[in-house]
C-alpha cells in the first residue's frame, strides 16, 4: 500500500455529523467524472510508446494532481486497477471511451514489466517518473515478487479473453507477459516447502510471500486461476492449492471465539487494506470446486464482518494464543480507508452470487454504508455527484478530504459491486 496510507494526517479536515445525505441506495453510484480527470496518456521516454494513466495522488480543495518525490505519479497498482473497473462496466462493449482508456492502461502494464537482463525480469516495475522514465530504483517501484506485480497478472488475465477476440495481435503480447510472471511465481513459491513459525504462539506458514503474507497470496490467487483458465498446468494448479493452503491456516477464531473466523494478514495481525482472501477463496474455490475453501470464506462472511460493523470498523489488530484460544494483544480503529471496506464487500457479493441467499447482499448493503455516512465520522467517504473517493477517515471527526487513485478506483469498485 501506498505511502499515502502513512501520511493520512498531513492533510484533514473537520466533518460535521449531520451534513451526511446518502445517495438512494436504488440509484446508480458509478461516476467516472472524478477518475477521468486523473487519467491522462503519455508517451514513455525510452520508447515512445503512449500508456494510459492514473495520477496517484489528487489534493484537496481543487483536487491538483500530485507528484511523490520518491516513487512518482503514476504506477502499475493503481493503472490496474483501473483497468480491472473499466471492463467491468456494464456498457463496456459499446463504450469506445473506456474501451480506448483500457487499452492504453494494459500498454502501461505491459511496458512495465522488467524485460530479460534487468533485475526482476519478468516481474513488474511500479511507478513512472514525471519525466516519463520508469522508477526502476525505490523501494516500492523495484521489479520484484510484490503487490505490483501480483495486481498486473491479475489485470492482464481479466482482460486476455476480450482481446483474444478483438485483437489477438495484442493478446499474444499479454500471453506472453503472463507466462514470463507466472514462471517466476512458479520458480519462486512453487517449490517452497510447506514450513511453519511461531509468532506469538499461533502457528503461521512460511511458504506464502515474504512468509505469511495471505493478502499478497489472495490477489495472487485471482490472477492464477484466470491463468489456470488460460493454459492450464499442473505446476500452476499446485502453486493455487499451496497458496489457499497457506490462507487456510492463517484463519483464526469461529462464530463464538474471537476473531470470529477472520483470515490474518500477516504473521500474527489482521489489517483492513487488501483483506480480500474470502473474495479470493470464494471465486476460486467456485472454479476449482473446492468447497472447503467457500466454506472458510463464508466463515469470516458471516462471523467476522458483522463484529466489524457492530465495533464501527477497525484498521488492524494482532493477536496471540491466551487460554486455549486467541486473544487480542492491540487494535487501531483508524484510519480506515476504501481498501479496507471494499474487499468485504465484494467478498459478501460473492457469496450472495453463490448463494443468492439474501443475507449476503443485505450485509453487502450494510457494509457498503460505510461510504455514504455510516462510519464513526457520519460523513460521506464517496461523494457520487463528483465520482471522489476520500483518502481516509481519521477520527471521530476528521477525514482526508484528499482522492487518490486508489481511494477513489476502490471506492468505484464497490459501487459498481453493489449496484
Amino acid at each position: 500500500m501506498k505511502k499515502l496510507v502513512l501520511l493520512l494526517f498531513l492533510s484533514s479536515f473537520s466533518c460535521k455529523k449531520e451534513a451526511v445525505q446518502p445517495a438512494p441506495a436504488t440509484t446508480r453510484q458509478v461516476n467516472t467524472a472524478h477518475l477521468n480527470s486523473l487519467y491522462q496518456t503519455v508517451k514513455l521516454a525510452s520508447n515512445g510508446a503512449e500508456v494510459g494513466t492514473v495520477a496517484i495522488y489528487s489534493e484537496a480543495p481543487d483536487y491538483r494532481l500530485v507528484t511523490d518525490g520518491d516513487e512518482g505519479f503514476t504506477c502499475v497498482d493503481d493503472v490496474a486497477r483501473a483497468a480491472i473497473f473499466w471492463l467491468a462496466e456494464p456498457d463496456f462493449a459499446t463504450n469506445t471511451d473506456k474501451q480506448g482508456k483500457h487499452k492504453l492502461a494494459t500498454e502501461f502494464l505491459l511496458q512495465l514489466q522488467a524485460p530479460a537482463g534487468d533485475a526482476g525480469a519478468g516481474y513488474f516495475y511500479n511507478f513512472l517518473w514525471p519525466d516519463k522514465t520508469i522508477n526502476k530504483t525505490y523501494k516500492t517501484s523495484v521489479a520484484e515478487a510484490n503487490f505490483w506485480s501480483w495486481r498486473a497478472l491479475w489485470a492482464l488475465s481479466e482482460a486476455y479473453p476480450t482481446y483474444q477476440k478483438s485483437d489477438p495481435t495484442f493478446a499474444a503480447r499479454m500471453r506472453t507477459a503472463m507466462d514470463r510472471v507466472v514462471a517466476n511465481m512458479l520458480r519462486d513459491f512453487g517449490s517452497k516447502p510447506k514450513d511453519y513459525t511461531f509468532i506469538k504462539g499461533l502457528q503461521i506458514p512460511k511458504w506464502l510471500p515474504f512468509g505469511s503474507g495471505t493478502d499478497q497470496a489472495a490477489i495472487m490467487l485471482l490472477g492464477l486461476a484466470n491463468y489456470q483458465q488460460i493454459a492450464p498446468n499442473a505446476a500452476n494448479l499446485a502453486l493455487i492449492d499451496q497458496l489457499a493452503a497457506g490462507i487456510l491456516v492463517m484463519q483464526q477464531g469461529d462464530a463464538a471465539k474471537f476473531p470470529y473466523g477472520a483470515f490474518l494478514s500477516f504473521e500474527n495481525g489482521w489489517h483492513a487494506y487488501a483483506a480480500d482472501q474470502a473474495y479470493a477463496l470464494l471465486r476460486v474455490g467456485k472454479q476449482l470446486n473446492k468447497p472447503d475453501w467457500i466454506t472458510a470464506a463464508r466463515k469470516e462472511i458471516d462471523n467476522f464482518y458483522p463484529y466489524l460493523l457492530k465495533e464501527g470498523f477497525l484498521e488492524s489488530f494482532s493477536v496471540e494464543t491466551r487460554d486455549g484460544g486467541v486473544g487480542l494483544l492491540q487494535s487501531n480503529k483508524f484510519p480506515q480507508i476504501a481498501y479496507g471496506i471494499r474487499p468485504m464487500i465484494w467478498a459478501t457479493m460473492e457469496a450472495y452470487d453463490q448463494t443468492k441467499d439474501t443475507k449476503y447482499r443485505d450485509l453487502a448493503k450494510q457494509l457498503y454504508g460505510w461510504f455514504g455516512g455510516k462510519n464513526a465520522a457520519g460523513t460521506v467517504m464517496y461523494d457520487p455527484a463528483t465520482g471522489r473517493g476520500y483518502d481516509g477517515l481519521l477520527s471521530t471527526t476528521r477525514i482526508n478530504q484528499n482522492a487518490g487513485a486508489e481511494s477513489t478506483i476502490e471506492s468505484l469498485w464497490a459501487a459498481q459491486k453493489i449496484n
